[in-house]
């Protein structure tokens, strides 16, 4: 089997999808990949502090749930 990569614009993706789903199932298999491309970088300083403040245990909150028959 081969590998075909194809961008497509949102625009025509739900088309694109419907046409490569008419061909047979078992000589075809699709996958749908996210991208996440347009997610902000962090600067690894930036991450450094983010992950020194997650440490501090006076930053985590702990809560708890109790169940009461009325």
């Amino acid at each position: 089997m081969k590998l075909l990569e194809l961008r497509v614009d949102e625009s025509i993706f739900n088309e694109v999808k419907d046409f490569l789903s008419i061909l047979p199932k078992r000589k075809i298999k699709l996958r749908e990949i996210l991208n996440d491309s347009h997610i902000a970088y962090v600067p690894d300083k930036e991450q450094e502090d983010i992950e020194k403040t997650l440490i501090k245990k006076s930053y985590h909150t702990i809560s708890r749930s109790k169940t009461v028959d009325i």
